[in-house]
């Protein structure tokens, strides 16, 4: 019995450790985040299906130039034949005569033809699906560009988390040697009480300080793990960090190449070849439509349904053009032809208006990029200053050259050029992300 309880404890032990989730590490560079972001994220697959729904578009646009063939059958049975009434004088009859010329069984099978030789638009209706496909691919490339400024903003912040995180670290540390510092002078005898309790005090506080960055960073990696669509138990590590970002030396692109390279005028300039696409098929609309027509029908007739005799068959064809001039229909398409007309003269504008915005944009980015790069440097040097003035007080404090109330003054310091530095970084994130998104990178 003991024996089996034993095999059953081993048991449901194994079972246990199986169902354990399987913990996959990632170790991701931004552009590894947002490329697998774009790979896991469902919004991004189905924006990819409109560009598919715009192919299946041109294919049918295509088609059109198929002729129409359909095959048509027909059984009509009357159970009582009217019959013809017969003039007098006709078929050798002096009086009027009812003679049953149907038959009660009558059954057709044709091959009806349709062919478009000539019809205006036709062609210029594939190049407007054509366009259209062009357009959805370039909104899917908007929409996928939007979704990697959202991964690299959050994958930014995780770097901002950090850097907040090690920062709050370090000043527990500091706040603990002080602590010890001001423990060891208590005893003594060298030390206030209230400054050693102000010093317990300031030691708790950096340490529920600590704690609040810690979480605070933890969220961050969630978030970004939300972002990428990867599964919650994940371990993810950045291998890309401030310092590296700082010094890949951003490349300032051109003008003329970042304006050349955003989404919404690429967009803007296919809506134009579109109107005017729909300018052509509209004024193509004035001209005459060319179509073939064709039928061959086998006509069958006979009081009952003997289909095999051959007799009571017969066969019946005719082919035919047909030309089709719009009358009434080219009053009615002057004003489709003005609406493009105003149409393309509006996109003009916006296309103007959009250089002018995407020009002053790049500007106003790449000058808030060289302002917040230089900012930072600045504050990361005088954060480096501000650990040799640490530790070079803390010596003094040590030696008892200033009371712990001047200590603080210098933490206050401290403080502020860590505040500082973590604003510079902030900055230079957010700066370095608006810039590419201005230049089209994003």
């Amino acid at each position: 019995m003991k024996k089996i309880i034993y095999l059953l404890v081993i048991s449901v032990f194994c079972c246990t450790i199986t169902a354990q989730p399987k913990t996959d590490t990632l170790k991701l560079s931004l552009n590894q985040a947002i490329e697998l972001g774009l790979n896991n994220r469902f919004d991004a697959k189905s924006g990819a299906m409109n560009i598919d729904m715009a192919k299946n578009k041109v294919l049918a646009s295509k088609k059109e130039l198929l002729p129409d063939i359909s095959a048509n059958g027909k059984i009509t049975y009357n159970d009582h034949v009217e019959p013809t009434i017969v003039s007098p004088g006709m078929l050798g009859f002096t009086e009027a005569q009812k003679i049953a010329l149907g038959m009660k069984n009558n059954t057709v099978f044709s091959l009806d033809l349709n062919y478009t030789i000539y019809k205006p638009g036709l062609y210029t209706d594939i190049k407007i699906a054509s366009n259209n496909l062009e357009l959805e691919k370039e909104k899917n490339n908007k929409s996928d560009n939007d979704i990697k400024v959202e991964i690299a903003k959050v994958y930014d912040n995780v770097l901002l988390k950090s850097l907040q995180y090690e920062i709050a670290r370090r000043n527990e540390n500091r706040y603990k040697e002080y602590y010890n510092l001001a423990s060891g002078k208590y005893s003594n005898g060298v030390l206030l009480e209230s400054d050693m309790q102000l010093a317990e005090l300031d030691y708790n506080n950096a340490k529920a300080n600590m704690e609040k960055q810690k979480q605070n960073y933890s969220l961050s990696i969630e978030n970004l793990k939300y972002k990428i669509n990867v599964p919650l138990q994940s371990v993810v590590l950045l291998t890309d960090s401030l310092q590296s970002f700082i010094e890949a030396n951003i490349k300032i692109t051109p003008l003329v190449d970042a304006i050349a390279n955003r989404s919404e005028i690429k967009q803007l300039k296919i809506q134009q070849f579109g109107y005017q696409l729909e300018l052509k098929k509209a004024k193509q609309n004035y001209l005459p439509t060319l179509s073939l027509f064709a039928n061959y029908t086998q006509l069958f007739q006979n009081e009952a349904f003997h289909y095999s005799d051959s007799f009571f068959w017969s066969p019946v064809s005719y082919v035919g053009a047909k030309l089709s001039i719009p009358i009434s229909g080219s009053f009615k398409n002057t004003n489709q032809v003005r609406e493009f007309n105003l149409k393309l003269a509006q996109a003009d504008l916006e296309m103007k208006q959009k250089n002018t915005d995407v020009q002053y944009e790049v500007q106003e980015a790449a000058t808030k990029l060289n302002n917040a790069k230089r900012n930072l440097t600045i504050a990361f040097d005088n954060y480096l200053l501000s650990q040799k003035v640490y530790e070079l007080k803390k010596q003094q404090y040590s030696l008892g050259s200033f009371s712990y109330e001047k200590l603080l003054d210098t933490e206050k310091s401290l403080s502020t050029i860590e505040q500082e530095y973590i604003t510079g970084a902030y900055d230079f994130l957010i700066s370095k992300i608006n810039y590419q998104k201005a230049i089209g990178m994003y």
